[in-house]
């Protein structure tokens, strides 16, 4: 087995070559090893079931993946990301960071090149083949303990909506997925840490489906799941991830300084797949057809249900909201 490092820099090295055919004898002068080793490590990484294809004269790498060098040499952040863990598997980047949170700093970012159990809101699993998604997540330490961390799921979804301009003109299905062509393609699930009554942390965990295929979509979920390359093109997920640190730590430092809501749920109320449609609102009890009015400043959505014309914020995020055919 080839050292994490030296499989880390034959990665770094291939996706500054992206899509290109990249002779073998050329990977390892620039990795500062024999053919042999590079052979070797091709072997491992692509054992590893990362999106590459090889052979005794040439590699290539078939779309852009994770590089903590591409994210760091983009970062234009003050203290959000600056401590990136990139782990080529894990079972779920929210659970490492709970595993580690005594030993990461405020900011630090975990990010998985595979995550083989990761989980979205209510338990829902949420799949991420190696290399052709973004699975990650952010750990804040905030000093305010009695901090209405809920709201930082519509902060997060602002960001990344944000982020994503580039490459889509996504939409924000409250509370916490992100759609491109009415199709999900991100979820974000923020979940606190308490010893007790003391906070220790907040983690964001957000996963993107960035270059998978139309095969790499599990049947069932094909008529609601889909992925930016399919819906729009090739995207590099180290631009999401640098935009998205920025974006979030301009949000969140100015929320800390005055808890103006307004910079954020504009966007999610401009970027809203709900608000001025009519959907079903369901709970563990039951299920009721709304008209979306708005969302307040407190990021509840504002709904008027028609059987009884009452209308109510949904604040609790253990509602699903589904279109008359399923999904929206």
């Amino acid at each position: 087995m080839v050292p994490q490092t030296l499989k880390a820099h034959h990665l770094d090295y291939l996706n500054s070559q992206t899509t290109h055919s990249v002779s073998i004898v050329e990977v390892s002068a620039a990795c500062a090893c024999s053919e042999e080793m590079t052979k070797n490590v091709l072997k491992e990484i692509a054992e590893d079931k990362m999106p590459i294809h090889f052979d005794d004269q040439t590699v290539t790498l078939l779309n852009p993946i994770l590089s903590k060098v591409s994210i760091v040499n983009q970062l234009k952040t003050e203290r959000i990301g600056h401590h990136i863990t990139l782990l080529q598997s894990v079972d779920s980047t929210n659970d490492y960071i709970k595993e580690h949170l005594s030993s990461l700093n405020h900011g630090s970012l975990v990010l998985a090149h595979e995550q083989t159990v990761g989980k979205g809101r209510l338990g829902r699993q949420w799949s991420s083949p190696a290399g052709k998604t973004l699975s990650m997540s952010l750990l804040l330490k905030p000093s305010n303990q009695k901090l209405r961390y809920s709201i930082l799921t519509q902060m997060a979804a602002a960001a990344l909506v944000r982020s994503l301009a580039a490459n889509s003109d996504a939409q924000i299905k409250w509370p916490n997925d992100v759609l491109v062509n009415k199709k999900k393609i991100s979820g974000i699930l923020t979940e606190a840490e308490y010893s007790g009554s003391q906070l220790e942390g907040i983690i964001i965990g957000i996963g993107v489906n960035t270059n998978l295929d139309k095969e790499d979509i599990p049947e069932p979920l094909k008529e609601k799941a889909s992925s930016l390359k399919i819906e729009a093109d090739t995207v590099d997920p180290n631009k999401i991830v640098s935009r998205f640190l920025e974006f979030f730590e301009t949000y969140y430092e100015s929320w800390l300084s005055d808890q103006d809501t307004k910079p954020f749920l504009d966007v999610c109320r401009k970027h809203s797949a709900l608000i001025g449609h009519r959907y079903w609102i369901e709970d563990t009890v039951s299920r009721r057809k709304a008209s979306i009015d708005s969302l307040d400043d407190d990021g509840a959505l504002v709904v008027t249900y028609l059987d009884t014309s009452e209308t109510t914020p949904l604040i609790s995020t253990h509602y699903s909201i589904r279109g008359d055919d399923g999904y929206i």
